[in-house]
């Protein structure tokens, strides 16, 4: 007869001879729970039996080593399955390898109750089984893996990418090729190729990610396998980041020694879907990128052409600075009364092969480039020197954009400071309007408030950009130390055709003018909505219908006619 879990007389010789036995046998219940754990066992996990006997399996291993990995073991030994494979646990204080087997542990009716598990320490064996595959796995010149390891750790990407979610499905290859290696070798010796090429895996491991892989895939030849993409465009950047750094020449007694780097990239699943496809395409990116003597290829034709155009760009952005390519455009803010009061400085970029660049396509490459501060500098200064120009004749403020980044930067208010005195002329303070967007506001309240408290002590007001797109309650916007707001032109485009949209409108600009706020209303274009927005109370109006952004001379000639015409209007 089976014996069972009831204390009884043979029940108790069971658990004499399995508490003798050498090997680790533990009885696990479906609720993970450990009824029986043998003497060996708990030495060799170094607990008493009472800090096993009764607890979960996750108690004992811990809630992420019981939810990657034992559980899934438990569970398919619970429907029936027999289970055998081997792991490096650490028991106690030491690293083990174990050779464990479930077996399903059934009652009197043949239902599995509990999974039974016997374990056997193969440390030893393990041990050398673990050399052996340094040996297989890994190039022993530079310690990267190698070619096999490609293979498979680049497999199992491919199936984590197929069982994950659609949106973290992206992952990239990269192959590099060393194309001067063997004439390093030739010229300076074997011994300093090899240092070479091993520094070399080092600087690509400095330029990835600890979740991507470095191999030597052969000779000259090095590969990374990228874990996940946050878009396919991110290869290149990869690409780029690393032949900078491999490009960095090494100091050799009074020489130099430049590596002569090019990079093949694929993506899967665009690419490829296989880890043989994407390996070939990589490695017809990387012979192309050799033809064409290019720093780095993609596969993608189309992607390549993209990217190569954002980097391109990107070098000549940081030379805009020295060629003075960068403008401010105005665009004029009128009064409801049709009198101007004040307008917005728009930075452009005049490149001179392709014209003005607007800034919805420049200044996220700055931002990427890392020249996005430089950016606002310049545009705050310019500004200062416009207003320095013309506050003797025109009764005018200037405005400027700010990022959230310029924002909260602890030199803004030392730079607001300098650009109050140009050349020697010390500005009117109030002339200087700094905007910020509502959601951008947002970020760090208490900050902001104080922020806006420090920089109008300067005598220079924040008016909250884009107001109605960042979610903002009204009880906050009381709580700014700024007193305008900028309604987004999104309120404004519908404002004829849609009454709800004006009805909406509306109810905003009256609970915002209750807070003591002034009201400018973004984008106007046509007569029929000014009328509806004087109507409602607002105070101000920006957008086409007035002007478009203009160049300096246009702007202040725009200017003076308009105080002109005023002045003639009025004798």
């Amino acid at each position: 007869m089976k014996p069972t879990l009831a204390d009884n007389p043979v029940e108790k010789r069971y658990r004499y001879i399995v508490d003798r036995s050498r090997e680790f046998i533990t009885l696990i219940n479906r609720n993970y729970v450990y009824e029986i754990a043998n003497e060996s066992y708990c030495q060799a996990v170094e607990r008493g039996k009472d800090e096993i006997v009764g607890r979960t399996v996750a108690d004992v291993w811990g809630h992420d080593l019981f939810e990657t990995t034992l559980k899934g073991y438990i569970d398919r030994c619970l429907t029936g399955e027999s289970v055998s494979y081997i792991q490096r646990f650490k028991f106690g204080s030491s690293q083990r390898y174990m050779h464990v087997n479930y077996y399903p542990y059934t009652d009197e009716t043949n239902e599995v109750t509990h999974a039974l598990v016997y374990s056997h320490d193969i440390t030893r064996l393990g041990d050398l089984e673990a050399q052996l595959i340094q040996y297989e796995y890994r190039d022993p010149l530079t310690g990267l893996f190698n070619r096999k390891s490609l293979n498979i750790l680049l497999d199992m990407e491919i199936l984590k990418a197929q069982q994950g979610p659609q949106d973290e499905s992206l992952r990239g290859l990269l192959f590099i090729g060393i194309e001067n290696l063997t004439d390093i070798n030739r010229r300076l010796g074997h011994s300093i190729g090899n240092f070479v090429l091993e520094n070399t895996g080092i600087r690509i491991k400095e330029s990835t990610r600890n979740s991507d892989s470095v191999f030597r895939f052969q000779d000259n030849e090095l590969a990374v396998v990228l874990s996940h993409l946050a878009k396919s465009t991110d290869i290149a950047m990869v690409a780029q980041k690393i032949v900078r750094a491999v490009s960095t020449p090494y100091r050799y007694q009074n020489d130099e020694i430049h590596l002569v780097c090019r990079v093949g990239a694929a993506v899967y699943p665009n690419d490829g879907e296989d880890e043989e496809t994407l390996i070939r395409c990589a490695v017809t990116a990387l012979h192309e990128a050799v033809r064409s003597n290019q720093p780095f290829k993609l596969y993608d034709r189309r992607l390549h052409t993209r990217v190569s155009r954002r980097f391109e760009m990107e070098g000549q952005l940081r030379h805009a600075f020295e060629e003075n390519q960068f403008e401010l455009y105005f665009q004029p803010i009128m009064k409801a009364d049709g009198i101007i009061e004040g307008a917005e400085a728009l930075i452009r970029w005049n490149l001179p092969e392709r014209g003005v660049v607007q800034p919805g396509e420049f200044l996220p490459l700055a931002e990427a480039a890392g020249v996005m501060g430089a950016v606002s500098r310049w545009a705050i200064f310019a500004a200062a020197r416009e207003i320095a120009r013309i506050q003797e004749r025109f009764p005018i403020y200037i405005t400027v954009n700010l990022t959230a980044q310029d924002f909260e930067s602890e030199g803004l208010l030392d730079l607001v400071q300098s650009a109050l005195i140009q050349n020697g002329t010390h500005i009117v303070p109030s002339r200087l309007k700094l905007e910020i967007t509502e959601s951008d506001s947002m970020r760090r309240a208490d900050m902001a408030i104080m922020r806006m408290q420090m920089i109008q002590k300067l005598g220079v007001d924040i008016f909250v950009d884009d107001f109605g797109t960042g979610n903002s309650s009204l009880a906050y916007l009381k709580t700014l130390p700024a007193p305008t707001v900028k309604i987004d032109k999104s309120f404004i485009d519908a404002l004829v055709e849609r009454p709800e949209d004006a009805s909406f409108l509306e109810y905003i600009v009256h609970l915002v003018k209750l807070r003591g706020k002034r009201i400018i209303a973004e984008g106007v274009t046509t007569i029929e909505q000014i009328d509806i927005l004087r109507k409602m109370g607002c105070d101000s109006l920006q957008g086409f219908f007035y002007a478009q952004p203009l160049p300096t001379d246009a702007f202040e000639s725009f200017v003076e006619r308009h105080f002109a015409s005023v002045a003639g209007g009025h004798r």
